[in-house]
């Protein structure tokens, strides 16, 4: 038995539900794997330990301003620590250390033992440059004594 040539070009192609349920799957597919994917390209562990850094002074300068008191953030190896709850730590990422330089320095040192920056009422700070990295990346900051803004590099 034979089948008509129309009946095998009918068969031909695909039916609108296979394609639909083509399309579905491969927008699960990518529905998970995207977010993986943009993830994994995901900040730079410089820029995580400037925004944190950043975020710490912001949050300092802040609470000072807000209650009229000075506020203390203390200047350890592995990143900055708010003398109280309002001030978010900046931890750096693993292997990263902490260098200072303030004002009157010519070049970057470890922190000392229980070494502060201090932010006045007024919200005005000592300025302060931070030197972080690991030896293979790092991170140089400059803070405003003003604004306690990271000021860009020149």
């Amino acid at each position: 038995m034979t089948t008509s040539p129309s009946k095998q070009l009918a068969r031909a192609g695909y039916t609108l539900l296979e394609i639909l349920l083509a399309i579905g799957v491969v927008a699960i597919l990518l529905g998970i794997t995207v977010p993986m994917i943009m993830e994994s390209f995901g900040h730079s562990s410089a820029e995580l330990a400037e925004t944190s850094l950043a975020k710490t002074a912001a949050a300092a300068r802040s609470s000072a301003l807000n209650t009229g008191e000075t506020r203390k953030v203390f200047l350890r190896d592995r990143g900055l620590t708010g003398e109280i709850e309002d001030i978010p730590e900046a931890v750096l990422p693993a292997g990263w250390k902490l260098q200072v330089r303030r004002m009157t320095e010519s070049k970057f040192r470890r922190p000392g033992k229980n070494e502060v920056w201090e932010f006045n009422g007024a919200g005005i700070c000592e300025p302060l440059t931070i030197l972080a990295g690991d030896g293979l990346e790092s991170v140089t900051l400059t803070f405003d004594p003003l604004t306690a803004v990271v000021v860009p590099d020149e």
